[in-house]
């Protein structure tokens, strides 16, 4: 084991950081700020604390090789005719050297100790004034028969580096199932049948985007990606998959059959809370935090994917950003509580783009046809607008007023 003492680099050359002026926090916690996880919620953090204090000792400890990217940009890649490489915006060394950080790659954690304020790692341990658990999720294993090694979820720069090789080995247009259709596997199927090859999505629900969209926007979606040459298989799922010589052959639930060049699993994720569950954390389906974003434990914190507000999760860029700059405040010394705006939710479907703010509750939609799509409100019993759905260009160009009249409903 390796004690982690080494100080951090100097600072060279910055970009912009999210908060424009250093403010000197009011009083300075002992001990180093120690981030898990190196994803969007792990670094900006780390960006946004740092933009508050010149001087704060801050460490990020992550599983991969901390290069910072665009996780959303991952379901919309391959059309663009973008590899692994060219999604990374800057390596760790640099992130290193621009915010006066450290950064541990390849390091995973093992437990956490809240009694002593220490992680232990591959490394070796490392002391902590401040935790925060930015854990993030990762992708839901559905059991299959047969080769079920075979289905390639995409959640990182790795996976989607291992679904380009597995498409350019075959040198032609490639059979592809996508099981799930929900937003990452609707995203999925508009990027690589827009790059050419021939999907085909399996899906539980009977409907594309059940939890966002209301019916008539449903509708929309998936004719708009079947004009891409998406084909559906709804309200099934897949039960086996058995290898062929030129690739899969997958058994649905009702009987029948596809044949397929790749299987992508898209069925959702699920929280990353093994690690604050071990450490006697509280834990629901996600890490529960307050309206600051502490846990149970005190010193330790949580953003991102991982986290359950109010028994909801929140698995979105939104609330995140919502959330880092008031945890970058309280950790600097101005406890602040989050305080969450309208969120919409984009889905990167360009056939048909989506724009959703979901409500909160049960709702009574009303939908108004557009040249393209459709736009829909979400009203409670009394009238109330409590979410709405865009689909399609034309609904898409009124978003800021949908966002602005949300926001008024929510605050009135």
């Amino acid at each position: 084991m390796i004690e982690i003492t080494d100080d951090a680099p100097a600072a060279v050359a910055a970009s912009a950081p999210l908060v424009d002026a250093v403010v000197v926090p009011a009083v300075t916690p002992a001990g180093p700020l120690v981030i898990i996880g190196s994803g969007h919620a792990g670094y900006g953090l780390a960006e946004a604390v740092r933009a508050r204090d010149a001087e704060r000792e801050i460490h990020v400890v992550t599983a991969d090789d901390g290069g910072m990217y665009s996780k959303p940009a991952l379901s919309n890649a391959f059309a663009l005719g973008k590899d692994a490489e060219a999604l990374l915006d800057e390596s760790a060394l640099a992130i290193e050297r621009r915010l006066n950080i450290r950064v541990y790659a390849f390091c995973p954690v093992q437990r956490i100790d809240p009694e002593a304020r220490r992680i232990v790692t591959r490394l070796g341990g490392l002391d902590y004034g401040q935790l925060v658990l930015a854990t993030g999720a990762s992708p839901i294993r559905i059991p299959v028969e047969g080769e079920a090694g075979a289905l390639l979820s995409v959640n990182d720069r790795g996976d989607y580096r291992e679904m380009r090789r597995r498409l350019d080995c075959l040198g032609r247009e490639a059979r592809v199932v996508i099981i799930g259709d929900g937003l990452i596997g609707c995203e999925f199927a508009n990027d690589l049948a827009q790059a050419g090859h021939k999907v085909e999505v399996v899906g539980l629900a009977e409907r594309p985007l059940p939890r966002l969209l209301p019916e008539a926007g449903s509708r929309v979606l998936r004719e708009a990606l079947a004009a891409l040459g998406v084909g559906w298989h709804l309200s099934r799922s897949v039960a086996s998959v058995a290898a062929e010589d030129d690739g899969h052959r997958l058994m649905l639930t009702d009987g029948s059959e596809l044949e397929a060049d790749l299987v992508v699993s898209a069925v959702g994720l699920a929280p990353n809370v093994d690690l604050a569950r071990s450490a006697g954390i509280d834990c629901g389906r996600g890490i529960r935090v307050d309206d600051r974003l502490a846990t149970s434990r005190p010193g330790v914190y949580a953003l991102g994917d991982a986290v359950e507000i109010d028994g909801q999760l929140v698995p979105y860029l939104a609330p995140i950003n919502a959330g880092l700059r008031a945890l970058a405040a309280t950790l600097t010394g101005d406890p602040t509580a989050v305080s969450y705006p309208v969120m919409p939710v984009m889905v990167k479907t360009p056939a048909a783009p989506v724009c959703v703010v979901v409500p909160s509750g049960e709702v009574n939609w009303r939908v108004t046809e557009t040249a393209d799509g459709i736009e829909a409100g979400g009203y409670d019993a009394i009238g109330r607008l409590l979410g709405f759905a865009l689909v399609g260009e034309v609904a898409m160009a009124r978003r800021s007023d949908w966002v602005k009249a949300c926001g008024q409903a929510q605050a009135a």
